[in-house]
């Protein structure tokens, strides 16, 4: 895994995020790899952009659901299978 060392943090910006990780309850350490593991992520904009261009590639007939659509379905999956996943671990306690 990589590292990344950032120097010359304001100390107004480290207090505030030693309170947010305090809040989420998870050390300074975890809270900024999860920040930083989220701004890396692709946006909506940017998988639309690369559905795009593999739609070109991959020739899709006309009449495929829109990208949109197809995002919003797999994200509502995810959701609902986040739900199970947190409804077995009640179960198992």
């Amino acid at each position: 895994m990589g590292q990344i060392l950032v120097r010359n943090l304001d100390d107004e910006v480290v207090r505030a995020l030693k309170a947010k990780a305090a809040g989420a309850e998870k050390s300074l350490e975890q809270y900024v790899r999860d920040v930083l593991a989220d701004a890396a992520r692709p946006t909506k904009a940017e998988l639309l952009e690369q559905m795009d261009a593999m739609r070109e590639c991959i020739k899709l007939p006309p009449d495929a659901p829109p990208y949109e659509t197809i995002l919003d379905e797999m994200k509502a999956e995810q959701e609902e299978r986040a739900l199970r996943i947190a409804d077995l671990a009640e179960d198992d306690e």
